[in-house]
């Protein structure tokens, strides 16, 4: 999906993944998401490099930025624009386990 924002590090429109359990999504008024970035670093722990795919909709490289979760009201997310592939959300979910210590 999109996402359009306020903020120091979402104030353009960029690519994100959603990061909330879905049971909440219906009744909850804000979404956590966790942003792309097409500015590839050496940090592998907190940046996940994502190949652009047809399933993932990615127009080039870029990496998810485990470190700079947000939550944006629902009325902020635009359109979806692609699915994470199965291994990329489970590196995800390892990831983000590693970094808010979840085990």
């Amino acid at each position: 999906m999109t996402v359009a924002s306020p903020g120091a590090y979402s104030g353009k429109p960029r690519p994100a993944v959603l990061v909330q359990a879905n049971r909440w999504l219906q009744d909850h008024p804000s979404v956590m998401l966790c942003p792309l970035t097409g500015t590839l670093i050496d940090a592998p722990l907190v940046r996940l490099t994502v190949q652009p795919t047809p399933a993932n909709g990615l127009r080039r490289p870029s990496q998810l930025m485990i470190d700079k979760l947000f939550t944006v009201p629902m009325a902020a997310i635009g359109e979806v624009i692609g699915v994470l592939e199965p291994e990329a959300m489970a590196n995800l979910d390892l990831a983000l386990r590693g970094w808010l210590e979840l085990g």
